[in-house]
């Protein structure tokens, strides 16, 4: 049995108690009154119908009670919904077995808590949409697109949140910028000795960054001022620096003494307008003396455009081509022909300055390497050997057998790469320097067979001779000494090292001791490294070497003396 249904039968079994005890109570006073059977009949219908009536009144006020809490449940439900979708919360659902007044009571409760939610949120975000404006007003950008007159949900709430970090981060980034360009500008001012020219600029280097407007039209003002005062001075500078070189120039050419240039360089330092006028000045009055002197500063000139033509390797058949070089009328004209001529090779030279340089180192090398032939081919270098000349010697050789072929490589890309911009060859003193490379190392080649094959004729004449006169030929020194042997593994291809090699047979005792020093200093040599195509001078030169060794030290021994 439910609980309602308990309920139920105990209201009714009270109700029925209750009439019980009363009516027969009732029916003995009616009795006893007298009243007649239809009095009491009508007395009976009465009461009931009093009491039928005071049930109807009760059920019809607990009727109008429940309808007015089902009223309130409906208006409070829907500013639960109104309230949940303004803060973007989960509605709450309640079950439809709950009592109705409980649910009133908790609907109170939910919307108390949603109002009071409501209201913080709305305080934070008018907090928020204030500190928006001043940041825009600042950055004069447009505002948030949200209702103010509406609470934000939380997704628009920390959008709105997001907006406000994003204008601050703007903020102080273009304070960062604009503290920047007003020192720029204040800076560029000082240098160009100037001032404020418009109420703007007077603003501009005045105002507090943490209030100053940073809106994009007043940066790019800003900016533009900036700007315009950079170019200035960039335009000083070249100025400046331009009128420095040619009053350097003059002062070369007119002789002007290191202190007066000294002093005059301390008193007139930077680009500021005081500065170029100065300068100006100093040039008027140079000029002036220029004119004064124009033989003399043609000379002057002249000895210039000798070294640009120096350092451009400009041959001879193309400085003769400027006749004015020759000319002895000296006028102004003149002078600026000489001054176009210079310019155009100071051009020619700062544009192509890697090419003029690694012509000049490897024409250095080059000479290096023929003075160390020249020296190979001296015999009496050989009894001088102080210090280990020749060990020296011999590094040195290798080192620039190493680095001409690099600087050979890196100058030929250089050439080639102007000669793909230009359209033409650069031409050094007058000839495809690529092809003088080629012709220099065919030379060499040809010079250094030529020289082997000289000693074989003269080795082989030497030999006719020893027969001639009856005397048994003696066995080259060379030979003896192990130099074919190095000669021959240094001409080979296989070869993979060069040693010098000393006959285990010799017996060292039946050499002299000039024989025996040579013999174990040449023995003791450290290996080098497989010899390259250009290593065959060091072959020849070591062959000299044994050459007039050998002879020196037959000369010394006792001519009956047998090897």
């Amino acid at each position: 049995m439910s609980v309602d249904k308990a309920f139920e039968d105990e209201f009714l079994k009270e109700g029925s108690q209750v009439l019980k005890n009363v009516i027969p109570k009732m029916v003995q006073i009616w009795k006893q009154l007298g009243f007649p059977q239809s009095k009491s009949q009508e007395r009976f219908k009465t009461a009931v119908s009093h009491h039928k009536e005071l049930w109807d009144s009760m059920l019809e006020e607990e009727t109008s009670n429940k309808k007015k809490i089902v009223s309130s449940i409906d208006r409070l439900g829907r500013q639960h919904h109104q309230l949940c979708k303004e803060l973007g919360t989960h509605y709450r659902e309640f079950g439809e077995e709950m009592p109705l007044l409980e649910m009133e009571k908790l609907l109170q409760e939910t919307l108390t808590a949603l109002n009071r939610e409501k209201e913080e949120r709305m305080r934070s975000v008018r907090a928020l949409f204030q500190e928006e404006d001043v940041l825009c007003s600042r950055l004069n950008a447009k505002r948030c697109s949200l209702n103010r007159d509406r609470i934000p949900s939380s997704d628009q709430y920390s959008m709105l949140q997001q907006v406000i970090t994003d204008l601050k981060t703007e903020i102080i980034t273009r304070q960062g910028q604009f503290v920047s360009m007003r020192d720029s500008i204040k800076n560029s001012m000082a240098q160009l000795e100037m001032s404020a020219r418009n109420p703007f600029e007077m603003d501009l280097l005045v105002s507090d960054p943490q209030s100053v407007s940073l809106s994009e039209s007043d940066l790019n003002k800003i900016k533009d001022i900036q700007q315009g005062l950079i170019s200035r001075i960039e335009k000083n500078q070249k100025k400046v620096t331009d009128m420095w070189n040619t009053i350097e120039t003059l002062w070369e050419r007119l002789s002007v003494e290191p202190d007066v240039r000294e002093i005059f360089h301390i008193q007139n330092r930077g680009f500021a307008p005081s500065t170029v006028t100065t300068l100006e000045r100093e040039l008027t009055r140079l000029e002036d003396l220029k004119r004064q002197n124009i033989e003399r500063f043609i000379h002057s000139v002249r000895q210039d455009l000798i070294g640009w033509w120096d350092r451009c390797y400009v041959s001879d058949a193309e400085r003769r081509n400027f006749t004015p070089f020759y000319a002895e009328v000296y006028t102004e004209d003149l002078l600026e022909l000489h001054e176009a001529q210079v310019e155009r090779y100071k051009e020619l030279h700062t544009a192509y300055k890697d090419i003029f340089m690694k012509v000049h180192h490897r024409e250095n090398l080059w000479k290096r390497m023929e003075d160390i032939e020249a020296r190979g081919r001296d015999p009496s270098r050989l009894f001088g050997n102080r210090g280990c000349a020749l060990l020296q010697e011999e590094k040195e050789r290798t080192k620039i057998m190493k680095e001409l072929p690099r600087v050979e490589a890196q100058l030929t890309e250089l050439i080639n790469n102007y000669e793909r911009t230009n359209g033409q060859v650069l031409l050094i003193n007058g000839q495809d320097y690529r092809q003088v490379v080629v012709d220099q190392w065919v030379n060499y080649e040809e010079q250094k067979e030529h020289e082997k094959l000289q000693r074989q004729r003269e080795r082989a004449d030497k030999l006719v001779e020893e027969a001639k006169g009856g005397a048994k030929p003696n066995t080259p020194m060379k030979r003896r000494l192990g130099t074919t042997a190095i000669r021959t593994q240094m001409e080979s291809p296989k070869s993979k090292q060069r040693k010098l090699l000393v006959p285990s047979t010799a017996p060292q005792a039946r050499l002299g001791p000039g024989r025996r020093i040579l013999t174990e200093a040449i023995g003791n040599q450290p290996p080098h490294a497989t010899p390259s195509d250009h290593d065959v001078s060091v072959m020849s030169t070591y062959s000299v070497f044994t050459e007039n060794v050998a002879a020196r030290i037959q000369g010394a021994s006792s001519p009956n003396q047998n090897y």
